[in-house]
């Protein structure tokens, strides 16, 4: 199932062929896996943003596997956005509500429904489950407790609409990184506040969570906002990566403002392959923020 492909093994799976129940949003769901000598023991979730496709977006999960990572990009339900959702609401809880009903599944939600058997958390179970059965060799049954996901050995990660899914995974699980690409934007319109899901007690540490952004983002002062009422500005201001090398003074949160993307391709430039800048060789320009932010 999984073919070598540049010093990694990658490969797709079909949503339906891990449980027969999931009937919608079917794009596969894509793997990447590194040498075994590499391996940190560490499963990289990356969910893509609005109406993102997997096995579009590569560089990110080939880049974790390469770090010793088992890396997926998880297709889920993702044919929508949460700020349209939740555009007409003035409840500050809509965004929790919209975002738990993704992730965990909820029949009978008013915001959008979406089965157990759809939903993000059954589809990572059920993923895990097939490639512990199928490529047991490759050791994916260490993320998998007596069929229960094992998040402590997650980081969970994802651009835009993914990336606010994985900030409220973090909340409701114990992971070991929770990082945020041109995420999360989630606000109150009518009051312009931050919803009130990101200001509430969670059970991974905020010290445990990254964000990166153009500051050019239609969006950036809403995620700049919501950054500081997850609690990550408690370990330093946010830093520009285009004046600051790596390490980036270990801060959590990090903006670039460069102009080799214009428009509305710097909400995508932080993650998606074909809005990513290049550098000469073909390298993404942002490759050494995506290693730190893993690392």
């Amino acid at each position: 199932m999984l073919t070598i492909s540049n010093d990694i093994l990658t490969g797709e799976v079909a949503p339906s062929d891990t449980d027969p129940a999931i009937d919608n949003w079917l794009d596969t769901h894509y793997i990447a896996v590194g040498s075994p000598a590499r391996t940190r023991g560490q499963l990289l979730v990356y969910l893509c943003g609005s109406f993102g496709i997997p096995s579009r977006l590569r560089l990110i999960v080939h880049l974790a596997a390469r770090l010793g990572y088992h890396a997926i990009g998880l297709s889920y339900p993702n044919s929508w956005t949460v700020a349209a959702l939740c555009r007409r609401s003035n409840d500050p809880d809509c965004h929790e509500k919209a975002r738990l009903a993704i992730i965990r599944g909820a029949i009978n939600s008013q915001l959008v429904e979406v089965g157990p058997a759809n939903s993000i958390e059954n589809r990572l179970t059920r993923l895990l489950g097939f490639l512990s059965e199928r490529q047991g060799e490759q050791g994916w049954d260490m993320f998998l407790d007596s069929g229960v996901v094992r998040w402590a050995t997650i980081t969970v990660t994802g651009h835009s609409q993914g990336g606010g899914h994985a900030a409220l995974i973090g909340k409701h699980y114990t992971v070991a990184r929770v990082v945020m690409l041109g995420a999360p934007a989630d606000h109150v319109r009518g009051e312009n506040t931050p919803a009130t899901w990101l200001g509430k007690p969670g059970l991974t540490p905020a010290d445990r969570y990254y964000g990166f952004a153009h500051a050019r983002d239609q969006g950036f002062d809403n995620m700049h906002r919501s950054w500081e009422s997850l609690g990550m500005m408690k370990y330093g201001p946010s830093v520009n990566i285009d004046e600051e090398p790596p390490p980036y003074r270990k801060a959590r949160c990090l903006i670039t403002d460069t102009t080799r993307v214009i428009g509305a391709l710097c909400h995508a430039s932080v993650a998606v392959d074909g809005a990513t800048p290049r550098l000469a060789d073909g390298h993404p320009l942002f490759e050494p923020v995506w290693r730190y932010l893993l690392l």
